[in-house]
Formats: C-alpha cells, sequence, structure tokens
C-alpha cells in the first residue's frame, strides 16, 4: 500500500497499542529487547518470548504505511539497541534495511520472515502473517534467536513456541472449515493483504490483479480494471467483498458502497494487529470469523 500519510510512532515499554510483554516480575530492564517491523510480527514475538522480552512495533497503527516510513532518531535507536530485530522483507519494510546498516549497540539476531520462509520476487504477497500454515516456521526462527542471545531461559522460549503454535490451531482449522463448507466460493478483494488466507480457504478470487495492484501502488486502477470489477459487484456474482479497511481511497470507497448497495457483504480486513495490543491470535480469529459469517450470509 503507497497512499496516506502515516501515523507511526515507535511504542515503547507499556506505551498503549504496542505489541509488548511488559506484564509479569521480570524489571523491565532486564527483559530481552526486541523490534519488530510490523505488528504482527511483534505480537508473535511477544508470545514467544513471554515475560522475558520488551517488544517494538514499529508499524502498529491504522493507516500505517511501510512504504512511507521515515525513521525517527527513536526508532533508530531502537533497533541499534536491540538484542533480536524481527523484519517481513520483500520489500515491504525497506526502513529495516536503512536502520540494520547503521549497526547494533552490541550482539544482535535479525529474523527477516522471507528468508526464513524461502519466498523471494515481485509476485510473491508480501503480507507473510496472512499464510498462517507457515507462520510458526517464522515463530521458530524468532525462538531460535531468542535463544542465542538468552540461553538462560532456553527452556521458556521453547515452551512460549509450543505454546503459540498450539494456539494457532484453532485459527487453522476455522480457516480448514471455511474451505469445506464454501471451496470454491467467489470474492473479490481491493488489495491482495489476505489472499493467501483465502487460499488456504480454497476462495476463488475473481477481481482483476490490475486492480489491486494499482491500490496497492497508490494508482487509481485503469477504466478496464473498474469496469470489470464493476461488473463483478452486480448482485449474484460474488459472496463477499474483501477490504483493507486501514488505508481507504475513493477508488476502495466506491466499490465497497457498491458491494453493500447490491447485498454483498463486506469483509473488513487489517495490515497490522487491530486493536493495538491484540493478540496475534485473537486479532486473526475475530477476522477469519468475519469472513465465516459473511461466506454463510451469502450461502
Amino acid at each position: 500500500m503507497h497512499r496516506l500519510l502515516p501515523v507511526i510512532v515507535v511504542c515503547l515499554g507499556m506505551l498503549a497499542g504496542c505489541s509488548s510483554s511488559t506484564t509479569g516480575q521480570s524489571p523491565q530492564a532486564e527483559r530481552i529487547a526486541v523490534v519488530a517491523g510490523e505488528s504482527p510480527w511483534g505480537a508473535i514475538a511477544a508470545a514467544v518470548g513471554g515475560d522475558h522480552v520488551a517488544v517494538t512495533s514499529l508499524l502498529w497503527a491504522p493507516g500505517a504505511d511501510p512504504h512511507e516510513f521515515q525513521p525517527t532518531a527513536a526508532s533508530a535507536a531502537a533497533v541499534a539497541r536491540a538484542r533480536v530485530v524481527v523484519m517481513n522483507g520483500l520489500g515491504y519494510d525497506p526502513f529495516m534495511d536503512r536502520m540494520l546498516a547503521q549497526g547494533s549497540v552490541g550482539r544482535q539476531r535479525v529474523v527477516v520472515a522471507a528468508r526464513v520462509l524461502g519466498v523471494d520476487g515481485p509476485a510473491v504477497n508480501p503480507h507473510l502473517w496472512y499464510d498462517l500454515a507457515r507462520v510458526p516456521t517464522v515463530a521458530r526462527a524468532i525462538e531460535r534467536s531468542l535463544v542465542a542471545v538468552d540461553p538462560g531461559h532456553a527452556g521458556d522460549y521453547r515452551r512460549g513456541l509450543a505454546a503459540f503454535t498450539r494456539s494457532l490451531a484453532p485459527d487453522l482449522a476455522a480457516v480448514a472449515r471455511i474451505g469445506s463448507v464454501h471451496s470454491g466460493a467467489p470474492v473479490l478483494v481491493t488489495e491482495r493483504v489476505a489472499n493467501d488466507l483465502l487460499d488456504e480457504a480454497k476462495l476463488h478470487i475473481i477481481s482483476p490483479p490490475s486492480f489491486a495492484r494499482a491500490i496497492e501502488s497508490g494508482q487509481s486502477p485503469s477504466a478496464a480494471a473498474t469496469a470489470s470489477i464493476d461488473a463483478l459487484l452486480r448482485p449474484g456474482r460474488a459472496d463477499a467483498l474483501i477490504v483493507n479497511s486501514q488505508v481507504p481511497t475513493p477508488a476502495t470507497e466506491v466499490v465497497r458502497r457498491q458491494a453493500r448497495a447490491n447485498g454483498i457483504p463486506v469483509v473488513l480486513m487489517t495490515e497490522t494487529v487491530q486493536p493495538p495490543g491484540t493478540s496475534f491470535v485473537r486479532w486473526q480469529a475475530r477476522q477469519i470469523a468475519r469472513l465465516s459469517a459473511a461466506l454463510s450470509h451469502a450461502a
């Protein structure tokens, strides 16, 4: 997404809205500093690390745009001090590369989700946290990095990883249920944010890829793409419209209004964990439930 100026701050400690593990008995100063480029990865790091980590997520607010993010001195200092850094890769968070290039204060481990998953290239959907089946692989890389910098709590990190993986199972089961009940159901998307989850749910994305590409790049969709999606918004053509609600544009608002006028359920999904501070699993569970309800309504 390349659109609105971001409302982005660095969350530290107990500031509202950040994915941070700040409860428990471990003094804040003794916790392992973890910086995540995006709040989904930050929420996962907090789940794995528990009371032993203090997690800072740079992109967490509604409307946060990684392509517009300009690192501040505070965010650069947080990255430099971090013992573990988690970023997405695939060109989604180039600001992290720039800050990492400035060096670190001490020993540091960097987890790049795209490298962990072995994906690359412009055709890959960069919203990797929607590939729920592979999220535990990234969580495992985070756990290994935490063990490397804090071996004294290795057992706790392993248990944190196991607990997180178990907690994700109901989300995966809910996606599988959608696939068993609504396999092949036609859906529209304004962006490809959640496409990996939709694919896992065996839904059929019928919207023109050129429309989503234009929205993601901050451009107006072509007349042909607009005409194509207008035709698909007619009653009976699609069972749901999935909208990235964080960054509305005039084009997506028109599509959203058309869908509602024609009785097509609209499902709102986000790029960052919302509301801020929610666990990764609960955030995704709510979105999956909304998707399931929309498809059931259309059936």
